[in-house]
């Protein structure tokens, strides 16, 4: 699924990061929790570059990744 974990905890605590990729070049969606506010790119682990908009992006309950972009998102 591309999913490979998270912290579904309290949405008040800023520790919460989902790692999502995008295996095969292939578009992946991510749950997101969406009470946690918008996504931000905490660590990129993939050599290609995950770029908001373009290989990554964030939609209500979900973080969606393409293009070989691997990274952690975390809340803003």
């Amino acid at each position: 699924t591309g999913w490979t974990g998270g912290n579904i905890g309290d949405p008040g605590n800023s520790g919460q990061v989902v790692t999502c990729e995008s295996t095969d070049d292939r578009r992946r969606q991510c749950p997101w929790n969406e009470r946690w506010g918008r996504p931000r790119l905490v660590q990129q682990i993939s050599k290609t570059g995950c770029i908001e908009g373009r290989t990554w992006g964030y939609s209500y309950n979900t973080v969606w990744v393409d293009d070989g972009c691997r990274g952690r998102f975390g809340a803003r």
